[in-house]
């Protein structure tokens, strides 16, 4: 299979376009189904029991919890997901960083953040809730909510 890239500038930035000859039309269900599974995690929700898939933007807050994670949402719903805070931060998920040994933060949520004890930085989210970042991931966190500023 060979790819070419075309560059649009009629594209949007968020836009991507894809062609296929008509003989390969199956294959454009095999790549939506990729790209779309591949923005989704895998979680249980713990009052049914049942096996969901959320989506990565829709992921708010991550607790480590041994060898399973407490996935919070926007909408503060609670599920569960198998693996640690150190397999999430392998996925590299847009937005959502490491801010403490227990907790990921997704960083698009953040409206505030300022200096607090000892070398410590205090981030506050849009709801208000006042969340702590480690010393010694302060200086990346503070790298990233600037250039989200801008």
């Amino acid at each position: 299979m060979k790819i070419n890239y075309f560059w649009d500038k009629n594209y949007e930035v968020n836009q991507i376009g894809i062609r296929l000859n008509p003989l390969n039309r199956h294959l454009s269900l095999k790549i939506n189904l990729i790209l779309e599974n591949s923005k989704k995690l895998s979680v249980v929700d713990p009052l049914s029991d049942r096996k969901l898939y959320i989506k990565y933007d829709e992921i708010y807050l991550i607790e480590a919890m041994d060898n399973f994670s407490k996935i919070y949402t926007f909408n503060r719903k609670v599920f569960y997901a198998r693996g640690r805070l150190k397999d999430f931060e392998s996925k590299k998920i847009d937005g959502i960083s490491r801010i403490n040994n227990s907790t990921m933060l997704n960083l698009t949520d953040v409206v505030n953040f300022r200096q607090g004890l000892y070398a410590r930085l205090e981030v506050e989210t849009k709801d208000g809730e006042i969340h702590i970042v480690s010393r010694h991931y302060a200086q990346k966190i503070k790298e990233v909510l600037q250039c989200l500023k801008n």
